[in-house]
């Protein structure tokens, strides 16, 4: 039921429940939104109550009859209270403190801080030290950029920060980044490759292990490889189906006096469908410890299809020598 309820015999109803053209009334000869009986001359109101008269104002018991000269502006309650004038003496006495205070504290930061003298010399040393920010280095001849990163020497690989450099496992590795890339949890890396096809290759760089990429512990270089190998493994074979990573086998080394260890396994998968031909790559993960909180970080990853180049790769990264100078 919709409210208000509507006339069920006029489209749509009137909302204010007016009475409509053509309506009956109902029984007792009232309907809504006609005049109500007058009361017959006869019949007085119940309980000696008079008939109500506008032109009188009401009387309060006690308070006698009010004047009738306020009923037709105010009602029967008469006049409004006249509200009392506030004086704004108190809020000009307020803006005079508040001005003395400020006048006062002026003069008393002007004296505590030096005047115009104390001024003048913080002005001279701004411009003191915006004159030496604004003279570039190297205005003597000297080089005012920063060092590029070196360009491959095409003979072996470097790791500028270590000092390190590792020979080139081949001809059939081609060069394809760095020195002073980052490549999966290696930073200031070099790598060179093999194409197999348009998407498959062989992997073979050097670099900085990166603390920031995976959890780097030289009190357990064994753990340090695993977190290595599962950041290197992630998403680098999720286009093959059938995708098995094999045990990894840890052999301690020393490599140029400090130690090592050498990570090694198998890729294996059931197929890579147009990607390559292939169905594993082995992977070897060299781990050095430089000076207990750097480490070398080699990898060397060969595809099935260049599985003659594996052993190659691993001996260059176990041939990898330290404190060179590679810039």
């Amino acid at each position: 039921m919709t409210y208000p309820p509507q006339d069920p015999g006029t489209a749509g109803g009137d909302p204010y429940m007016q009475s409509q053209p053509g309506a009956q009334p109902p029984a007792g000869g009232y309907a809504p939104g006609s005049v109500g009986p007058a009361y017959p001359t006869s019949q007085q109101p119940a309980y000696g109550q008079q008939p109500y008269d506008p032109t009188q104002a009401y009387a309060q018991p006690g308070y006698g009859q009010q004047s009738p000269s306020y009923a037709p502006q105010y009602g029967q309650y008469g006049p409004p209270p006249v509200q009392p004038q506030k004086s704004g003496g108190g809020t000009a006495v307020l803006v005079v403190v508040v001005v003395l205070l400020m006048a006062v504290g002026g003069v008393a930061g002007f004296f505590l801080l030096g005047g115009d003298r104390d001024e003048g010399n913080l002005g001279a040393s701004d411009d003191s030290s915006q004159s030496q920010e604004s003279t570039p280095e190297g205005d003597d001849g000297g080089e005012t950029g920063e060092d590029e990163p070196p360009a491959p020497s095409g003979t072996h690989l470097t790791v500028n920060s270590l000092g390190a450099v590792t020979p080139i496992p081949g001809p059939e590795w081609q060069y394809a980044s760095g020195p002073g890339a980052m490549y999966g949890p290696m930073v200031d890396s070099e790598v060179y490759q093999i194409q197999h096809t348009e998407w498959w290759i062989s992997f073979f760089g050097t670099g900085v292990y990166s603390g920031a990429a995976a959890v780097y512990d030289p009190a357990n270089l064994n753990a340090s490889a695993e977190s290595a190998a599962a950041v290197w493994l992630d998403g680098a074979f999720d286009s093959v189906e059938g995708y098995v990573q094999g045990e990894i086998t840890y052999t301690e080394v020393e490599v140029d006096g400090r130690p090592g260890v050498l990570a090694e396994w198998r890729n294996s998968w059931t197929s890579a469908g147009e990607y390559s031909p292939d169905l594993y790559e082995d992977t070897a993960m060299l781990i050095v410890d430089v000076d207990g909180v750097n480490a070398f970080l080699g990898i060397a990853s060969v595809s099935e299809s260049a599985v003659t180049s594996y052993q190659p790769a691993v001996d260059a990264l176990l041939a990898t020598v330290f404190d060179t100078e590679t810039a």
